[in-house]
């Protein structure tokens, strides 16, 4: 199965591929540009606006605007970039470190987690209720990543990318608590970046240095592969008419020249048919959480 380029970013890292139904758009960052982009697949538009720092992740809240994972943390703001504020500043010490990757639950809370300037170790998983407790769910992180939830809730899916592989937890669906951590993805192709689950209950894991997307079962065996023309995989979200396609985003950060001849749309955004559905994508839900704006509230441990 192959995928093919639908918009020639050349992002330095494009990454936090985010389905929009309502825009039917595709939300998606540039980190190290700090840019937060809209790709609109029926025009083949794409519109940014810049975060004025580097930004992991973002999400889309259900009062229509966006959440974002950036350097200092997390921010909220318009869809189209106004009114950026700090809901909450996060452990990004030393200089360098940043928010990575996040998500968006089915329940309405935000996900995401942090590196600490290549620190094994040092980083953390965060999660934002939707009355704005931020909480530390996990430690000893060294480079968050993929995020997932199987259809019925009950399984968590995490990578954190030095480990080589995925972890599955135990997740409350009313709690959002994790508990149960194991191992079930060991990585043989490249190393794992972001992910996301499909109705199925099938996990589809981008490959950092492996050329691919890759999917596997619930159980952790491999089922399918899609190549892509791109050594650099971040990350896969699925959206489209019925969340039939598989949208993969690729990076070009550290390529030589020689390598950039051989893989030109490095840092594109490219779509595959999967086959699969995708689950309906998560959406923030603030409730109090706008009354702690610059608060700088610490995360409860």
């Amino acid at each position: 199965m192959t995928a093919d380029l639908v918009l020639d970013a050349q992002a330095t890292v494009a990454e936090s591929p985010t389905w929009d139904p309502g825009r039917q758009a595709l939300w998606w960052v540039d980190i190290p540009a700090g840019r937060v982009h809209r790709f609109s697949p029926a025009t083949g538009e794409d519109a940014s606006f810049t975060a004025g720092e580097p930004v992991g992740a973002v999400a889309t809240r259900r009062d229509g605007g966006l959440l974002l994972a950036t350097a200092t943390g997390i921010v909220g703001c318009a869809a189209d970039g106004s009114g950026r504020t700090v809901l909450h500043e996060v452990d990004t010490d030393p200089p360098g470190g940043r928010c990575n990757d996040g998500k968006a639950d089915p329940w309405g809370r935000f996900w995401a987690g942090t590196l600490l300037s290549g620190v094994q170790g040092a980083g953390a998983l965060y999660r934002l209720a939707p009355d704005g407790t931020l909480r530390t769910m996990l430690t000893g992180v060294s480079v968050s990543n993929g995020l997932g939830w199987s259809p019925d809730g009950r399984t968590f899916y995490y990578a954190d990318s030095p480990t080589g592989g995925v972890d599955a937890f135990d997740h409350d669906p009313e709690t959002g608590a994790l508990s149960n951590r194991r191992r079930l993805i060991d990585i043989e192709r490249g190393r794992p970046d972001g992910l996301t689950v499909d109705a199925e209950g099938c996990l589809w894991v981008a490959l950092w240095d492996g050329w691919a997307v890759q999917r596997f079962s619930p159980e952790g065996r491999p089922v399918t592969t899609v190549e892509i023309p791109a050594r650099k995989v971040t990350s896969c979200a699925f959206g489209g008419a019925y969340l039939g396609t598989l949208y993969v985003t690729t990076a070009r950060v550290g390529l030589s020249e020689a390598e950039l001849r051989e893989q030109p749309h490095a840092g594109g955004i490219f779509a595959v048919a999967a086959g699969p559905h995708g689950q309906i994508p998560g959406r923030v839900r603030l409730t109090v959480a706008e009354l702690a704006i610059g608060s700088g509230l610490s995360p409860q441990p």
